[in-house]
């Protein structure tokens, strides 16, 4: 697999995440296959390849269809996916940048990795550390994730874990995007190549 496929699938983790919370935070339901892929692939911080993070392409082909969807004709009740993309791309941007902050990170992933022999990563009590660490190592950078939905949904603990959960999947997918080699401004001048890059790879997750 060449970089620009691998850069592909860290940009698919993104949207994948980032689509899950918008989603989330509209009707309070989401994917839940994707959902797990997304939260399997915060513990996997000594993987082989790119696909391992998460568990093969078939773990990522909900951000592959969401990444081709936002780079050709995004639906207008959608728009959260993308604001939530830019935002989240921003903040590992600023983190790459942070190593202390990193750290902190990785020490309370590496951590909650430490009881998943107790609860697996789709456990309400993982889910709750991982929004923690969100909440207490990422939520007070700039710019601020306001996520906008249905106020029933957003005002549900279960909820408001699931989508801070989902932002540290997401960050953590921009983060290896970035190391991979991407760039803002690949998003802008190669939108045709990621578009048929990811068809191409959803072609090969079937």
């Amino acid at each position: 697999m060449n970089q620009f496929e691998q850069q592909t699938i860290a940009l698919a983790g993104v949207y994948q995440a980032t689509a899950l919370v918008d989603t989330l935070a509209r009707s309070g339901q989401a994917d839940p296959a994707a959902m797990e892929k997304s939260l399997y692939s915060i513990f996997q911080t000594d993987a082989d390849s790119t696909t391992d993070i998460f568990s093969g392409l078939d773990g990522v082909r909900y951000g592959l269809q969401k990444l081709q969807q936002q780079l050709t004709s995004p639906a207008r009740e959608q728009i959260g996916t993308t604001r939530y993309s830019i935002s989240v791309l921003l903040l590992a941007g600023k983190l790459i940048k942070d190593p202390d902050r990193l750290n902190r990170i990785s020490e309370r992933i590496k951590t909650a990795s430490a009881k998943l022999d107790l609860y697996d990563y789709t456990h309400s009590n993982q889910i709750a550390a991982l929004a923690d660490i969100y909440s207490s190592t990422i939520s007070d950078l700039s710019p601020r994730i306001m996520v906008k939905g249905e106020p029933m949904h957003l005002q549900n603990q279960e909820t408001q874990n699931r989508v801070r959960a989902l932002l540290l999947a997401g960050i953590r997918s921009a983060i290896l995007w970035r190391q991979l080699g991407g760039s803002r401004i690949q998003l802008l001048l190669k939108r045709k190549q990621l578009v048929k890059t990811a068809k191409q790879l959803l072609e090969q997750s079937t």
